[in-house]
């Protein structure tokens, strides 16, 4: 899976994005928005099979990802601790967490350095 990261300056700016995907049929695994002084951060996450597509067409259209990454989607049961219990993983592989949040479907997205400890870790495929 690929996050690619965009900085907007406007709200409507989320629904653009959102919208050059599905008008371009490509999927979303993910994806989640939060505010910041300066506009909003935008998280969107797409298969690695779809990332150069989503990129490409992202940028057709004027949107340059401030940074794309590999990131884990792992599957959990949604229980108090349940994120704690994952984070700590992460922490104990020896890995930096830089992202982590809620996908659809009881999942959750992980952004970490040494993807490849923190899969193991959690026992999850790499790609």
């Amino acid at each position: 899976m690929q996050d690619l990261t965009f900085v907007v300056g406007e709200d409507r700016a989320v629904a653009e994005i959102w919208e050059i995907l599905g008008e371009a049929s490509i999927p979303m695994e993910a994806s989640c928005t939060f505010p910041r002084l300066d506009g909003r951060i935008v998280h969107v996450v797409v298969s690695d099979d779809e990332a150069d597509a989503a990129d490409d067409a992202l940028r057709a259209t004027g949107f340059i990802p401030l940074d794309r990454r590999p990131v884990l989607i792992v599957d959990f049961v949604p229980r108090p601790g349940a994120l704690g219990d994952i984070a700590r993983k992460v922490a104990d592989a020896g890995a930096k967490l830089y992202i982590m949040y809620m996908a659809t479907g009881d999942r959750a997205v992980i952004g970490a350095t040494d993807l490849d400890k923190v899969a193991a870790a959690l026992d999850v495929p790499l790609g």
